[in-house]
Parts: C-alpha cells; structure tokens; sequence
C-alpha cells in the first residue's frame, strides 16, 4: 500500500473547497479521510466514488457522457435516495483525478492530485550512501 499525500478539490457554484491530507493507493482505489471526518474512496479504474460519515453514505459511478445512477443513503432516517447522474467529463493520469458531473441540475468538479509520500528511512539511508547531497 502506497501513502500518498493528496489535494482533493470540490468545485460547487460559488463555492470551493479544498484540502491538503494524506491518503493510500492500493488495487487502483485511493483512500483518505477529510478533516471534517468523511472518508473517501475513489476507485481509478471503475470511476467509482464513495463518500461516508456518520450521517451519510454516498456512492457514484461515472461514465463519461452517459447517465448513470448516484445512491445516498442517510443513515438517520434509514433511507436510500437515487439521484441521476450525467458524467459530462472523466480526466486521470499518473497523478489526477477529475470528474466533472451533474447532480439533480447541479454541476460539480471532483478533482484530486497526488503523488506518493517518500518513505523517510529509504530516504535517510539514501541520503548515508549517496552523501548529504542525495
């Protein structure tokens, strides 16, 4: 499992939100949990996305240019909501995330950066053999 550190952005009308944390890689699925203790799950190659905490459980599976279905599950009253979602873009690279999508008329930008979190003991004793320079 990789530790990564991430980037994670939410674009909604007027606002932004933003959020520098750390997170994991492992089986095409990164993981982190926001400060606002949401967890989040992006699975890379089926374009999926769950968020949870302890009101919620939601989950969307996108596929560019397609309608699709979004489920939220609210936890207080224990009820399952579905919700179309229309997937107007899916951008990934070796470090990106994005999907742009619309949610009940509504569009949204997830988009995510990161990039792998060097392991400190690896680069001490790099460091040892290489000299103070490496």
């Amino acid at each position: 499992m990789a530790k990564l550190n991430i980037k994670s952005k939410i674009i909604l009308k007027d606002q932004v939100i933003e959020e520098e944390v750390l997170g994991s890689f492992e089986s095409g699925v990164i993981s982190y949990q926001e400060k606002n203790n949401t967890y989040v799950y992006i699975d890379i190659n089926r374009n999926e996305l769950i968020r949870e905490n302890d009101e919620l459980t939601m989950k969307y599976i996108f596929s560019e240019n397609e309608l699709t279905k979004g489920y939220i599950y609210i936890k207080e009253l224990n009820q399952d909501l579905e919700l179309d979602i229309k997937t107007k873009l899916i951008e990934k690279d070796s470090n990106k995330y994005k999907v742009e999508y619309i949610e009940e008329e509504e569009t949204f930008v997830y988009e995510i950066e990161y990039a792998e979190v060097e392991n400190e003991l690896f680069k001490t004793n790099r460091k040892r053999y290489l000299g103070s320079n490496g």
